[in-house]
Formats: structure tokens, C-alpha cells, sequence
């Protein structure tokens, strides 16, 4: 059975978004969610539509609840579920998904996930 995890750091309130990744074990904790996508062929325009909601969502998931209105919080968020979704459409390897996520993202996103992808 094919699955993916799809981790996230929630980081407490840190000054600056270079500390997210500096983060120590100390200030962060690690949320993982399992999206199954055994059924699915992640190569063909509907599987990799399907299978990329799945992750959407579970980023969504693990990286929990929007916060309030600060922009460092929210900047945190919302790097935290660009990260989780990034590093799992990387996992999966699908060049379909791949193509999906890269025309769905904003280019500040797309640079995130290009540097994650060429660390793999």
C-alpha cells in the first residue's frame, strides 16, 4: 500500500522567517498526516488531480488551524502548509503531479519547492 506522510513544523512565535528554518527541537513540533493514494496512478491528469487535493489537505491538516491576524504567525502558516505540500508532491516523484503543483503555486512558492525538490 502506497502512502505518503506529510510533516510540518508549527513554530512558536519566532522573530523573522529565516528562524523557521532554524528552528530547534525546542520551539517546533511535528504534526505528520498518512495520505493513501494506493488506488490511484499519479502519472494520468486524473490521478494526480486527485491524489494533489488529497495532499492539499492534509497539509492543511498537519500544519492545524489558521492563526489570529499577526503577519509573523501567518507568515509561519502559511510557509508551514506550502512546505508540507511541496516536500510531498517531491516524495511522490510523479512528473504529472509535479507539473500540477508547479502551475498551481505562486513563484515565491515555486522557488520553496524547487529548492526543496533539488535538496531530495
Amino acid at each position: 500500500m502506497r502512502n505518503i506522510f506529510i510533516g510540518a513544523a508549527a513554530i512558536a512565535a519566532l522573530a523573522g522567517s529565516a528562524a523557521l528554518f532554524a528552528a530547534t527541537d525546542a520551539n517546533s513540533v511535528q504534526h505528520s498526516v498518512a495520505v493513501r493514494y494506493a488506488g490511484l496512478n499519479a502519472n494520468s491528469t486524473e490521478g494526480a488531480s486527485a491524489l494533489y487535493a488529497r495532499l492539499r489537505s492534509a497539509a492543511k491538516a498537519a500544519c492545524g488551524t489558521a492563526p489570529g491576524r499577526g503577519l509573523a504567525a501567518v507568515s509561519d502558516f502559511n510557509a508551514c502548509r506550502s512546505d508540507a505540500l511541496s516536500e510531498a508532491v517531491a516524495r511522490v516523484g510523479s512528473r504529472t503531479l509535479t507539473a500540477l503543483h508547479r502551475s498551481s503555486v505562486s513563484p515565491l512558492e515555486l522557488a520553496r519547492f524547487d529548492s526543496a525538490a533539488k535538496v531530495r
